[in-house]
């Protein structure tokens, strides 16, 4: 009988990213056990309520969402739609971290692909490969070192040539390790379980429904080759990120909001920022301006 092989992914993208490898002998064991732990903590916070506890979480989902990963992981590091002075990027760069979705050079290279290949074959995170791929199966998948190396290589030069975004990409565990420790110190149960993991697990989903929601409901400013859409309730939530179809259309501009109602947080800050002069070089968005999924 003739084994019949699937045919090998055309590129290096389609076959990192490729929902077809997804099977339980090629799972990353250490990533799927990390955010089940972390959503059985989140799950046990309300048994260790404290407001203190409460004020952590919410504190630390601002400062890791908002400055962490919208402000800088994805406006300034990946998309560079501003610079920043070198004491709040630093600032940025530790609430990166602190926010648990992984180290800058494999989070900037994945969005870069994303936008390289957004719904189409290479796409970490399509929804047309289906909801829960999209959303966070794509995070559970073992890949291989090489295949990162090289593709880091190609999508993010830049950033490997930034010594403050090589030196959180070595140092990356620690930070976590030490926020881990001083809230269990300060607060006991109630702090690492409000403060860490039921935090994480808010900016993860939050993070995650822009990869999955905005790509399958909401509304379409823009006609891009893609299906991003605004959605307005992951706007809310991740800080104005939810204005999906607004950012693929242009993704370089530092503003997502791109009319009067679409309530952009992260773009007020990055406007305090330049208005105190920690910003500058900041890309407004074009009215008018057609679609160009490039990153």
């Amino acid at each position: 009988m003739n084994l019949i092989l699937p045919t090998p992914p055309a590129d290096l993208e389609t076959a990192y990213f490729n929902p077809g490898f997804l099977r339980l002998s090629n799972l990353n064991w250490l990533n799927l056990g990390f955010i089940v732990a972390m959503h059985a903590g989140a799950v046990a916070a309300p048994f260790f309520f404290s407001w203190s506890g409460l004020a952590w979480m919410v504190g630390l989902y601002c400062f890791t969402g908002c400055l962490g990963i919208t402000f800088c992981y994805h406006r300034m590091l990946t998309h560079r739609g501003f610079r920043l002075h070198p004491v709040p990027r630093f600032f940025g760069h530790l609430a990166g971290a602190l926010a648990l979705e992984g180290q800058p050079f494999f989070w900037a290279m994945a969005h870069r692909v994303h936008h390289a290949r957004s719904d189409q074959p290479g796409d970490p995170h399509s929804p047309l490969d289906g909801p829960w791929w999209s959303h966070m199966l794509w995070l559970v998948q073992r890949r291989d070192k090489k295949s990162r190396d090289l593709l880091v290589e190609k999508y993010i030069p830049d950033l490997k040539r930034d010594a403050l975004c090589r030196f959180f990409e070595a140092t990356y565990g620690w930070w976590n390790l030490g926020l881990a420790v001083a809230l269990f110190v300060g607060g006991g149960w109630s702090w690492l379980l409000w403060g860490l993991c039921l935090r994480v697990v808010f900016v993860w989903h939050m993070t995650w429904a822009i990869n999955s929601a905005t790509h399958i409901w909401g509304y379409r400013t823009y006609e891009t080759t893609d299906q991003s859409r605004n959605l307005w309730w992951v706007a809310l939530f991740t800080f104005g990120e939810g204005w999906h179809n607004n950012h693929h259309a242009q993704p370089a501009a530092a503003y997502h909001g791109h009319r009067w109602w679409e309530i952009d947080t992260t773009g007020w800050i990055i406007s305090a920022c330049r208005l105190l002069g920690l910003a500058s070089e900041v890309r407004e968005p074009k009215e008018g301006r057609q679609a160009k999924n490039a990153a």
